[in-house]
């Protein structure tokens, strides 16, 4: 489990974080996930891809925490605050502008093509390994990823029209 913890976690943080959202603990996440893995030994041994494996209990934490999230604010049982950005401080304006406007097109997405879409575009896993995780066949794994593309270029478009609109400026004077 060490090695398994030592090779993965840094992936698997930042992808669990990019699968639950901005207003999640990544690192408590990635926590339960490594917990399922100490419950489930064999089944994370015995599998035939243990990076595919942790990914698919990934996936399923993030899912039950967001949702868990979503019922809790909806009540109004916890207000959820900005959380500080773990990321460093030598990053870029433009850099933090694009990680928050790609969170915001992910947070449009479905929960199906989110996953897929993290997992393949952003978190570089091919895609047996994502079937694997997700427990789909490979076929639904680029269904799911070309309707996500499909998806996420419709939604930063509609979000650049937004933005041009709000900002008063022409949208080809915005990028230039």
């Amino acid at each position: 489990m060490r090695r398994l913890y030592v090779e993965h976690a840094a992936e698997l943080r930042l992808g669990v974080a990019r699968l639950a959202g901005k207003h999640l603990d990544a690192d408590d996440l990635l926590q339960e996930v490594f917990m399922v893995a100490l419950r489930k030994p064999q089944d994370v041994l015995t599998a035939d891809s243990p990076k595919a494996w942790l990914y698919g209990v990934a996936v399923k934490v993030a899912a039950s925490r967001r949702r868990t999230a979503t019922v809790r604010r909806f009540f109004g049982f916890d207000e959820v605050g900005e959380l500080a950005d773990p990321e460093s401080p030598s990053r870029t304006m433009e850099q933090r502008d694009a990680s928050k406007r790609v969170e915001q097109v992910l947070s449009k997405l479905s929960d199906k093509k989110r996953e897929v879409l993290v997992l393949h575009e952003l978190q570089g896993l091919p895609g047996e390994e994502i079937a694997a995780a997700l427990q789909i066949p490979l076929k639904t794994v680029w269904t799911r990823l070309f309707h996500a593309r499909k998806d996420f270029a419709a939604e930063l478009a509609r979000l650049d029209v937004v933005e041009a609109r709000t900002s008063g400026l022409p949208q080809e004077r915005r990028h230039g």
